[in-house]
């Protein structure tokens, strides 16, 4: 059995707009553990990306506990949060948010260069990230000359390059073809066999069917959770 990487206890998350309060979600009871592959589903509004949020630390529960390797985040200031997520999180999301005039390499190199990585140790680590995606070919290719899948896997490879314990996918395949969006699922099933841990978050059956565990969520709660709490 694999240890608990990401724990929450309790979580409820309240937003407020002027004197009505949305309640996000309404006390979630989570734990993910090194190298799972899950999937997060439901309808729109039914708190996936409040909990992505949350797991990722880009935000914080309004109730409750949010433990990341067993050390409790949940009331850490916005700085503190960034070191916590900068060393344990590699997000990848919706939109690519490519730079349109670097190439793929160069892309893939720019979390280390904000990390201060020297360049020749930039780009070992940017074209192993590459090769894990099978774009190592392509990486002196800019944005203008990639596909749409081979823009998300560039991503996945900037999401995977300040070697994270957890790599959180919102809608990854959402402005891709079905074809393509296959594909690029296939990259997240391979990098967790792997090891890597994956959490998607979808409104898709056909996404979810490739993890290993699914959690259903509706209205704030989690539904349905084939993994369990274990």
């Amino acid at each position: 059995m694999t240890g608990p990487l990401i724990v929450l206890d309790g979580v409820k998350k309240v937003y407020r707009l002027g004197e009505t309060e949305v309640w996000a979600l309404r006390g979630v009871d989570l734990v993910v553990r090194e190298r799972e592959f899950t999937a997060v589903i439901g309808p729109s509004g039914s708190g996936k990306s409040t909990l992505l949020h949350i797991l990722g630390c880009l935000d914080r529960p309004t109730q409750g506990r949010v433990l990341v390797e067993g050390e409790e985040v949940s009331s850490l200031s916005r700085n503190e949060l960034a070191r916590v997520r900068s060393r344990n999180v590699g997000f990848v999301f919706q939109r690519f948010y490519l730079l349109p005039y670097a190439t793929a390499l160069e892309n893939v190199e720019l979390p280390l260069v904000y990390a201060g990585v020297r360049r020749r140790e930039r780009r070992v680590r940017a074209l192993e990230c590459l090769q894990a995606v099978g774009l190592a070919h392509r990486a002196r290719h800019r944005p203008t000359q990639l596909s749409g899948g081979e823009h998300q896997r560039v991503a996945i490879a900037r999401a995977l390059v300040n070697e994270p314990k957890v790599l959180l996918a919102d809608e990854p395949t959402g402005n891709l073809d079905t074809k393509t969006g296959h594909e690029v699922l296939k990259v997240f099933r391979s990098l967790n066999a792997e090891g890597r841990t994956v959490v998607v978050v979808t409104h898709a059956s056909e996404v979810a069917a490739y993890a290993k565990r699914q959690i259903r969520m509706r209205d704030g709660e989690i539904e349905e959770d084939t993994g369990g709490l274990g």
